[in-house]
């Protein structure tokens, strides 16, 4: 029915993963053909590590993530711990195959939490519909999530 939300679980992205990873290494091989002092490549060594073990986390962290999709343009995002209503933020890019957004809740102490994610088409879709469901997930993007007024947080239905 098309008023009912749209409901897209994610999973890490083994892609991307493996695309991150490969950059972090191809970045310590150069490193080393610079023929820098050790003390010199010590810290950038480490700055390198530290970046690959949050470009792992990031994809961990679409791990049992859902978006629930509200025609409204609201988001619910759904974590195994809890679900808050969400919205898109400004910034988000869209090609056919690849999505950048990045998503806000209120928090408790009045602050809001953000994450950012990269989605690529339907390897990250974790149903068997993926298509279909990464067309669904693009127009919602583009038609409703960007189309949001600033302090648009919940769904005129939620109340």
């Amino acid at each position: 029915m098309p008023g009912e939300p749209l409901t897209i679980r994610l999973r890490p992205s083994p892609a991307l993963l493996a695309l991150a990873l490969l950059a972090h290494l191809g970045g310590a091989v150069a490193l080393f053909l610079m023929n820098l002092p050790l003390m010199a490549t010590i810290p950038f060594v480490l700055l390198l590590l530290a970046s690959a073990v949050l470009a792992v986390r990031a994809q961990d962290k679409k791990r049992g993530l859902s978006l629930v999709l509200a025609a409204d343009g609201a988001l619910l995002i759904c974590r195994e711990e809890r679900d808050v209503w969400g919205r898109v933020l400004p910034g988000t890019v869209l090609f056919p195959a690849v999505s950048w957004f990045s998503l806000a809740w209120p928090e408790q102490g009045g602050r809001s939490r953000r994450l950012r994610l990269m989605l690529i088409a339907s390897e990250v879709i974790e149903d068997r519909g993926g298509n279909a469901q990464w067309r669904r997930l693009r127009t919602w993007l583009r038609h409703r999530a960007l189309n949001l007024e600033p302090d648009t947080l919940t769904p005129a239905d939620a109340a």
